[in-house]
C-alpha cells in the first residue's frame, strides 16, 4: 500500500511539476508577444458571481443544510454547489487570463505608473489562477475518489480554505489592479470592465 501512494505522488509530483513548466513557457512566450488591447477582449470577459460564491463558501450555510435536509437532497444540493463553484471558478481563471493580456500589452508603456499597474494586474492574475488551478484540481481529485467508500460525496468544505481565503481576495485584488489601470489608460471602457468581471 505504501508503494503505490508512494507512486501515486511521484506521479502527481511530476505531472505538476511539467504543468508549472509548460505555464513558465507559456508566460514567456506571452511576454514576447505583442499583447491585446482591452477594447478587443471587452466582449470576451465572463462575469463572475462573487457573492453566490462567498455564500457557498459560507460554513453556516452548509451547517444549515445538513440540519435542514435529508442526504439524498443534500448529495444532490452538493453537486449543485460543486457544479457552481467549478463554473466560478473556471470563469475567475478566464478572465485573469484576458486581464495578463492586458497587463502585457501595457508592461513597455512609456508612462512608468502604467507599466507599473500592468506589472501588479499580471501578478495578481498569477494568484487567481494558480488558487483556481489548485481547487479545481482538489474538487477534480475528490470526484475521482467517489468510487471508494471512504469518500462517499465531494462537497464544497474540500476547497472552502483556498477558495474562501485566497481565491476572493486575489480575485478582488486583480479587479482592483484592473480598476486603476483602466481609469488611467481606457476610461471609456472602465464602467463595462467593472460590470463585465
Amino acid at each position: 500500500m505504501s508503494n503505490t501512494m508512494f507512486a501515486i505522488w511521484i506521479g502527481l509530483s511530476a505531472g505538476i511539476l511539467l504543468l508549472f513548466l509548460y505555464a513558465a513557457f507559456l508566460n514567456l512566450r506571452r511576454r514576447q508577444s505583442p499583447g491585446a488591447e482591452l477594447g478587443d477582449l471587452m466582449n470576451s470577459f465572463l462575469p463572475v458571481n462573487v457573492e453566490v460564491l462567498s455564500e457557498v463558501m459560507n460554513p453556516a450555510q452548509q451547517r444549515y443544510l445538513q440540519e435542514t435536509f435529508g442526504r439524498d437532497e443534500l448529495l444532490r444540493i452538493y453537486r449543485e454547489q460543486v457544479s457552481l463553484t467549478v463554473e466560478c471558478l473556471r470563469r475567475m481563471s478566464h478572465n485573469a487570463a484576458l486581464l495578463q493580456q492586458v497587463g502585457y500589452a501595457q508592461l513597455q508603456s512609456s508612462n512608468q505608473l502604467i507599466a507599473s499597474l500592468a506589472q501588479e494586474m499580471v501578478d495578481a492574475g498569477v494568484h487567481v489562477r494558480l488558487y483556481t488551478f489548485m481547487a479545481l484540481i482538489v474538487l477534480q481529485v475528490r470526484s475521482s475518489l467517489q468510487v471508494l467508500p471512504l469518500f462517499s460525496t465531494v462537497n464544497i468544505g474540500d476547497v472552502r480554505g483556498i477558495v474562501a481565503q485566497n481565491l476572493l481576495p486575489a480575485y478582488a485584488l486583480l479587479k482592483d489592479k484592473a480598476d486603476h489601470i483602466t481609469c488611467l489608460k481606457f476610461s471609456s471602457l472602465h464602467e463595462s470592465l467593472a460590470q463585465s468581471l
